[in-house]
């Protein structure tokens, strides 16, 4: 097979022609099972802080066409034609496998977007409360960086949950802008290291937990704050529950679910 025709290997013919190509530049390992790919699209991406897009690939298993939703992890700000998707391998799946074991630079792929509403720009101002767990801290951290980039100073405070230190994703880039920036706090919480001194709590997460998180920031008595929500079906199903109990409504709730 020629170099060209390796490249793309993983193209699914395209008859309506609705899939932008577009071409690996990097791949990092991210924590112990995921990987974040830099993506080279044709021209400048142009899309929300907290937005997904669909990647579109051929396979070897049935059948034989595979379409996910990924969320881009990177800024939007400054413009680039460059944007990072982050994939968390899952035992078993269709496409995170190869995405996240078998892809590389030079690689093409197809892709289709941005979408998605579990956004934040300036516009929307706050205080925001995000909690994510496993890949839903991916559009968080395409959040925070964009309030950083655009040196924002609205309170927002970062709640994560990963079973441990290993599978944290982005945990040195989010520890650095904790460190750096006022506005923000980044929380973490392990279920199944209760003993490791680098997370806060060590538990699933709870109504104390995302009270004392939004307490971190002293956002208790400020503007009504927004919360964003991102993980597993049973998660975010969960923390819609816990937040009920502290008097925060499904209208300043948004939820989008995450492997």
């Amino acid at each position: 097979m020629r170099s060209d025709e390796f490249a793309r290997r993983w193209l699914a013919p395209d008859l309506g022609r609705l899939w932008e190509v577009v071409t690996v530049v990097g791949v990092r390992p991210e924590g112990s099972d995921a990987a974040t790919l830099r993506l080279e699209l044709p021209e400048p991406a142009s899309f929300l802080a907290g937005q997904y897009y669909l990647v579109h690939m051929r396979v070897d298993a049935a059948p034989g066409v595979v379409e996910q939703a990924y969320s881009v992890s990177s800024s939007p700000w400054p413009p680039s034609s460059e944007i990072e998707i982050t994939v968390r391998h899952i035992p078993g799946g269709r496409l995170s496998p190869v995405l996240a074991r078998q892809v590389g630079e030079g690689d093409q792929l197809h892709l289709h977007g941005p979408f998605g509403s579990l956004t934040w720009n300036e516009a929307d101002a706050g205080p925001l409360v995000m909690i994510g767990a496993g890949s839903g801290v991916a559009p968080f951290a395409s959040i925070v960086r964009f309030a950083s980039a655009r040196q924002s100073a609205v309170p927002m405070a970062l709640l994560c949950s990963s079973r441990e230190r290993a599978s944290v994703l982005f945990r040195e880039p989010l520890e650095e802008l904790d460190r750096s920036e006022e506005w923000l706090s980044v929380t973490h919480t392990f279920t199944r290291s209760p003993w490791d001194p680098s997370a806060r709590y060590h538990r699933h997460i709870d109504a104390p937990m995302i009270d004392g998180t939004i307490e971190e920031l002293g956002l208790r008595n400020s503007a009504p704050l927004s919360v964003l929500v991102a993980g597993p079906p049973e998660m975010v199903a969960s923390v819609r529950t816990e937040l009920a109990t502290l008097g925060i409504g499904d209208d300043r709730i948004c939820s989008e679910l995450h492997a």
